[in-house]
């Protein structure tokens, strides 16, 4: 399972939510198939060798992308790999109406009383930073997002790809913030952050990149009461999809209304032997790692993470 790992690839969805640019193969120009609002003005980037095989992978199924008018030995295989998902509030009057038509009675009790117990515990504040953001106030805040995930994912014991870039996503972050092109939604305990959430928007689109919570805190349920906070803001600032991208869990299950797909797409020269061979045994490589992710073994008895995590900690 390695031939797709020596080939040219970008993330899609991470270039177009994080860096507003696609590859020259698509046009610059996207359709949200869920609200149909268009996507415009997306800047492009050239692959190294356009004519050599090349993967685009993790590309939202919900987003209608057009290829360019190639050459006829230009072509391409898709493939999907993994589920997304999504809170779709186009039709969506107020965060009740969301809550009464996607959570069951039980489910919104037990938030609100979640709700009750942080606010009458502790000095809960919210606030959602978009637009200004004083640069020492958000160095402090990005500092306090690493400790929180660093904390959280020892106690997992699990790997987190994030951290391994963190000054560079801290630096793209913060022009972003101030561009209302991201957004920082922090809950405070008095002036600590106990839960934050780092945003990037694109049209009527929220994609939710990184989100953390303060562990003591987890007998409230932070997710749950961020995702009530993020809807309520969604709703007053107009936004339809607020997208919690790849991987399933029950969060997801019981917040999201909308599934969706992530395709691989593998560029090729159909004229070239090497190039379609190259390309076919990608495409099989990845048939064969989305089955052994739907029968469990990947993810649940095979964690990539997981096996990351113990050979560091086996390092140091």
């Amino acid at each position: 399972m390695i031939i797709n790992r020596l080939l040219g690839s970008n993330q899609f969805v991470f270039d177009l939510f994080l860096e507003n640019k696609t590859m020259s193969s698509y046009a610059p120009k996207i359709l949200n198939s869920v609200t149909n609002a268009i996507i415009n003005n997306i800047k492009v980037f050239h692959v190294p060798s356009p004519k050599n095989t090349y993967i685009s992978k993790d590309i939202p199924s919900y987003l209608n992308i057009q290829l360019k008018q190639l050459p006829s030995s230009l072509k391409t295989m898709k493939i999907d790999q993994y589920k997304g998902y999504l809170v779709n509030l186009f039709h969506c009057k107020n965060v009740e109406e969301y809550l009464k038509d996607n959570l069951s009675r039980r489910n919104r009790k037990n938030l609100f009383s979640k709700l009750r117990k942080l606010k009458q515990n502790h000095k809960i504040r919210n606030k959602v930073y978009y637009g200004y953001l004083d640069k020492s106030n958000f160095d402090s805040i990005f500092n306090s997002f690493q400790k929180l995930l660093i904390k959280r994912f020892r106690e997992k014991k699990i790997n987190n790809r994030y951290l391994s870039n963190w000054e560079d996503l801290k630096t793209i972050s913060y022009k972003k913030i101030l561009d209302k092109k991201a957004s920082l939604h922090v809950i405070y305990d008095d002036e600590t952050p106990i839960s934050i959430t780092l945003n990037f928007h694109l049209s009527d689109i929220v994609f939710s990149h990184i989100q953390t919570y303060h562990t003591d805190y987890a007998s409230y349920n932070m997710g749950d009461i961020s995702m009530l906070n993020h809807l309520e803001w969604c709703i007053s600032n107009n936004i339809k999809i607020f997208d919690l991208a790849i991987g399933k869990s029950s969060y997801k299950d019981k917040w999201c209304n909308y599934e969706y797909d992530f395709f691989y797409h593998i560029h090729y020269n159909s004229k070239s032997l090497i190039s379609r061979v190259i390309a076919g045994t990608a495409f099989m490589e990845f048939k064969v790692l989305k089955f052994l992710r739907s029968k469990g073994i990947i993810g649940n008895l095979i964690n990539f993470d997981k096996i990351c995590y113990r050979l560091k900690t086996i390092k140091t």
